[in-house]
């Protein structure tokens, strides 16, 4: 019975831009200057536990959290 549920969950989709954005800034709050490490570090694990989604995901917020990142840093 469970395995029938588990089948009929939504089907996976790719994060939006604006997730991404949200999640990006969150972490920037979180972390402030440690941020693309933090990132960066959990993209690794992801990619060691082979979950192709989770890769996509992680690879976009780090992009995002760099892209502000360097743009908060600029005069």
């Amino acid at each position: 019975m469970l395995k029938q549920m588990v089948k009929k969950e939504e089907p996976k989709r790719a994060p939006t831009e604006r997730e991404i954005s949200m999640a990006a800034r969150a972490t920037i709050e979180l972390f402030e200057n440690g941020a693309i490490a933090k990132t960066k570090e959990r993209l690794w694990e992801v990619e060691a536990e082979g979950n192709k989604e989770s890769v996509r995901y992680w690879r976009l917020l780090l992009e995002e959290v760099t892209r502000l990142h360097k743009g908060r840093h600029k005069y």
